[in-house]
């Protein structure tokens, strides 16, 4: 479960930021390349992800990976994939008309946002971990997110 939570915790700081470079270019993509843009990034990080683990994994075993241990991390990988879906929807309903793109961009890194803090939730469930623990935890993870936004603002 760590392994999981880490990883849909990384890929969900990656589609922020890949979708906070496209809200200033709003007026240059549609609902669906948006979409497709950040269903092109989470996919490449699936592979990066699967690939890494799995020579990790060999690294550390001295050989060939199992076919539970691959199941395992393809588990863990496909995350940066399945958080996707809610904010490609967002997005790709902007096509519609039901909202401008701007704003499909805004609710989709609100949704990958709380996405978040549910994970922290999730990755903290059973734990020793106080409550003020872990509203700490949750203030941390917004203070990453806010540091992304940040720096992008900033870069960009």
């Amino acid at each position: 479960m760590t392994q999981q939570v880490r990883e849909a915790l990384y890929a969900s700081i990656t589609g922020v930021a890949t979708l906070l470079v496209m809200i200033p270019l709003a007026e240059a993509f549609t609902g669906r390349s948006a979409a497709s843009s950040l269903l092109g990034t989470m996919g490449g990080l699936f592979a990066a992800s699967l690939v890494a683990e799995t020579i990790a994994h060999a690294s550390e075993r001295g050989g060939a990976t199992r076919r539970s241990t691959m199941r395992r991390i393809l588990g863990a990988s496909i995350r940066a994939l399945e958080i996707t879906v809610v904010p490609a929807v967002l997005l790709l309903l902007s096509d519609t008309g039901i909202w401008s793109l701007r704003t499909g961009l805004t609710l989709s890194i609100a949704a990958l946002t709380l996405t978040q803090l549910l994970l922290v939730l999730w990755g903290l469930r059973g734990s020793a971990t106080t409550k003020g623990q872990k509203v700490g935890y949750l203030l941390l993870q917004l203070a990453a997110v806010g540091g992304v936004v940040l720096l992008k603002v900033a870069v960009h």
